[in-house]
């Protein structure tokens, strides 16, 4: 019902405005999944598994190219749309309880109700000016998504892009308000910052996230003397992240890095607080590159690699906290973990770790923080429109406390085929054996997922 009135809305909007379009997208994903020994023991009993369906619709309705006025010799124009995001799962009782509740959290509804992604206006050539501004909920991802990522559930705020006079440079600036996932503090979280772009050979883009973080949570492995807790509690903290990324894309080669620092403080809170404050002393760098190559007679083929790196925190640094950590980086494709590897979904600050009951924010064990990934994979010639994806990656923890680092080697093997742009047909699988530094005995991990998604 809701549906059809915002349908029947919009088609009235766009019918009295002046050469406006309407536009209507949707897409459903259905993943069937299995997960063996999440938490990487050898008993049975207590390994945490878990099999069920992952539903993720959308549906998206958009006026757009309505006319406003003309100023300064432009057309100004307007877009007015509202988008719709549905997360859920069947088939299991128990399926968002730990580890999956962490991605439950990032939205504001898991259980296939659906929420508002985008709610928004948008406005081009601002006051006849070459700027694009977006005020309302709306999707944002700021670079490659290391510091800043809604992650499909929205952001709500305003986002100002625009083309500067000089060598063909962009502006991009934004400002939200929203709240940390890890501890559902609801308008507690305000983002803002700008991203300026400058084409040359390839494309660079310095990217600025402040972060004014009004939770109280918890910063992991602070201490000081006279401590009755673990870990210091805050009540407020201000964190900046700055980071420097660089894409090319010449003939064969595709390459994209980013290296990004963490600085900031914040305000301890509590019975024993700690001294003035605590400092935020992070960096963090991912570089992804493949290459393309036809080979005789059966196609091209696409070889890969990646390294990534995030800081862990220094275990003899009382109240300096140097594990890289933005609070809303990207890490989650609805209700799964997205990252380097299917299973361990790894990104520099956290991953699935196997260590669910401890509260540690990056699910790694008590002791290990940061996390370093190198990885590589294949993907040869397409055989009668089927894809073959084979990939490998090494985990370590940056930092540990004391003894080994080796969180976990990965083995993913992925089978797609697709229509045209419009339906994805895939069936992966992903094999993980532990390290010394997730599970002294070398336990292993499985997971299984058979994919079916369309769109328009």
């Amino acid at each position: 019902m809701f549906c059809r009135l915002l349908a029947a809305v919009l088609l009235a909007f766009a019918g009295s405005a002046s050469a406006a379009n309407l536009d209507v997208s949707a897409a459903y994903k259905m993943r069937a999944l299995s997960y063996k020994n999440l938490n990487f023991i050898d008993n049975a009993k207590f390994k945490n598994e878990h099999s069920f369906i992952g539903n993720d619709a959308r549906l998206g309705l958009a006026v757009r190219k309505i006319a406003l006025e003309s100023r300064r010799g432009e057309e100004v124009s307007m877009d007015v749309g509202i988008g719709l995001h549905a997360l859920g799962v069947a088939g299991s009782t128990t399926a968002l309880q730990s580890p999956f509740d962490r991605a439950a959290n990032a939205y504001p509804s898991a259980n296939l109700t659906p929420f508002i992604e985008n709610a928004y206006v948008k406005v081009h050539q601002l006051l006849g000016y070459p700027v694009e501004a977006t005020f309302g909920r709306q999707t944002f991802k700021l670079a490659s998504g290391l510091l800043l990522d809604d992650d499909g559930a929205g952001l709500t705020g305003i986002n100002l892009r625009g083309k500067l006079p000089w060598w063909g440079m962009k502006l991009d600036a934004f400002v939200f308000q929203d709240r940390n996932p890890l501890y559902n503090a609801e308008n507690t979280l305000g983002l803002f910052g700008f991203s300026l772009e400058l084409p040359s050979e390839g494309n660079w883009q310095l990217s600025q996230l402040f972060e004014r973080d009004r939770a109280i949570q918890p910063v992991y492995g602070c201490t000081f003397p006279g401590m009755t807790t673990d870990n210091c509690m805050i009540s407020k903290a201000n964190r900046s992240f700055s980071s420097l990324r660089y894409q090319l894309n010449y003939g064969p080669m595709v390459f994209d890095g980013e290296a990004a620092m963490q600085k900031g403080a914040a305000t301890p809170t509590g019975i024993n607080p700690a001294h003035n404050h605590i400092t935020y002393n992070g960096n963090a760098q991912v570089i992804r590159a493949k290459w393309k190559q036809k080979l005789y007679k059966a196609g091209e083929g696409i070889a890969r690699a990646s390294i990534a790196r995030g800081t862990g925190d220094k275990p003899d640094t009382q109240t300096t906290d140097e594990a890289f950590y933005p609070s809303h980086g990207h890490r989650f494709n609805g209700l799964e973990r997205s990252g380097f590897g299917e299973f361990f979904a790894a990104t520099p600050y956290d991953a699935f770790g196997g260590n669910y009951s401890s509260t540690t924010a990056s699910g790694l064990a008590q002791g290990a923080s940061g996390i370093m990934v190198v990885g590589a994979g294949y993907s040869p010639p397409a055989y009668h429109g089927f894809i073959l994806d084979i990939d490998y990656y090494l985990y370590q923890a940056e930092r540990v406390k004391s003894g080994p680092r080796t969180l976990g080697t990965e083995w993913d093997l992925r089978v797609r085929y697709a229509v045209l742009d419009q339906l994805t047909l895939a069936l992966s699988s992903a094999f993980f054996t532990t390290g010394t530094a997730s599970n002294p005995t070398k336990s292993h991990a499985r997971k299984y997922a058979l994919e079916v998604s369309g769109r328009f």
